[in-house]
């Protein structure tokens, strides 16, 4: 099947440039699980009554489908009336809540698998929604490999078995290094990270990517399974936010993503309401964040050279107006912040050797997209 974007082409968007330059090359992440922790922070926790059940579930390098999977078949429940307020990464160990009817609490002491544990459990009065956390807390362990530990051209990926001793292939980070992570974090804290979309946005080799792109410029019309409009719905999202990445690619390479200019649609430093930015009729640009485009008939306008930057964004990928028109129910249009701000980010030194970091992010942030601001990784990022 013909691709419609070249791999240079998917690799700007996947692979978008950071906005600061990586302090050390040869980064080795997710080496282990436990390299790789993600706790949800829920934007509320059971009241204690209900008629859904809300579970803390850990879950360890489980892809979210399969979670769902597991539950329903363990807990005789459809999938439909399972509820989660995000997915999770894979290869990782990660907290979160799912809710499920409370008829299933009945059938939680005989639940067993491997990889998922049920730490705690109690009744609410609505089922668990997508969007309905605060954001995530993450742990996460940098390991410096040395680059003579990967065959020159080769490079592992998380199906590779890890070196049989790590003592073996892995390099110490120096206090001095763990320095200049804290002084770069202590940046970003200030100055904001570039909100790019991580590469599990666009599926496996773009695959999630590619298959939006020629259904949203097809002329294909008909009935459709419920399976197949759910794969449209990850397919144009996929799209919007290629047109996404390709706009903050190019502020962050501008200078400006930052900075509003005449044009743009902005937002407060803690809001997400946008506003038109006249730079002649604001008060003043500090506090402000640009917000990028999610292609539809419903997002906030942009004018001027902003808007011409998002068009040609968009016709990169054989998309228009009218395209994206045809198919409104499923891009209906937003706005997204091109900067986001760490909470509480710190980086220790660990007894290892290893530099661990310590940082919330808010709903819809992606570890890695920080993580690269801070470092270039030796191995590719998993993305299934």
């Amino acid at each position: 099947m013909n691709e419609l974007l070249s791999q240079e082409q998917l690799s700007r968007i996947v692979n978008p440039p950071p906005r600061f330059s990586p302090l050390f090359d040869n980064v080795v992440l997710r080496d282990q699980i436990e390299d790789f922790l993600v706790e949800e922070v829920p934007r509320y926790v059971p009241d204690g009554t209900g008629e859904h059940l809300f579970l803390w579930i850990e879950k360890r390098d489980l892809p979210a489908g399969e979670l769902l999977s597991c539950l329903s078949s363990g807990l005789g429940v459809s999938q439909r009336d399972i509820g989660v307020a995000g997915q999770k990464d894979r290869r990782a160990v990660t907290r979160q809540f799912v809710s499920v009817p409370s008829r299933c609490g009945e059938k939680l002491e005989s639940f067993s698998h491997p990889k998922i544990s049920i730490l705690s459990a109690g009744l609410h009065h609505n089922k668990l929604r997508m969007g309905h956390l605060i954001g995530n807390r993450f742990v996460i362990r940098l390991r410096s490999r040395r680059s003579d530990s990967v065959t020159s051209g080769e490079h592992q990926t998380a199906a590779t078995p890890a070196a049989a001793s790590i003592a073996e292939s892995d390099e110490v980070f120096s206090p001095e290094q763990v320095n200049a992570v804290r002084d770069r974090l202590a940046e970003i804290r200030q100055q904001g990270f570039p909100n790019y979309y991580g590469p599990q946005r666009f599926g496996y080799r773009g695959r999630t990517l590619q298959d939006g792109l020629r259904k949203l410029t097809s002329e294909e019309s008909g009935e459709r399974s419920k399976k197949r409009d759910f794969l449209n719905l990850m397919s144009a999202s996929a799209v919007q936010s290629a047109v996404f990445n390709l706009v903050v690619a190019q502020r962050v390479m501008d200078g400006t993503v930052c900075t509003p200019e005449s044009g743009d649609v902005v937002c407060g430093r803690t809001g997400i309401r946008p506003f038109a930015f006249d730079e002649r009729g604001n008060t003043a640009a500090e506090g402000l964040i640009p917000m990028g485009p999610m292609p539809g008939p419903e997002m906030f306008p942009s004018t001027g050279r902003i808007r011409e930057v998002e068009m040609a964004a968009m016709a990169e990928l054989g998309l228009n107006d009218q395209v994206i028109a045809r198919h409104r129910k499923q891009m209906p249009g937003t706005r997204r912040r091109m900067v986001e701000f760490p909470e509480d980010a710190v980086a220790d030194l660990h007894s290892d050797g290893s530099i661990e970091l310590r940082f919330q992010l808010p709903a819809g942030c992606y570890a890695t997209v920080l993580l690269a601001e801070v470092c270039r990784f030796l191995t590719p990022l998993p993305v299934a």
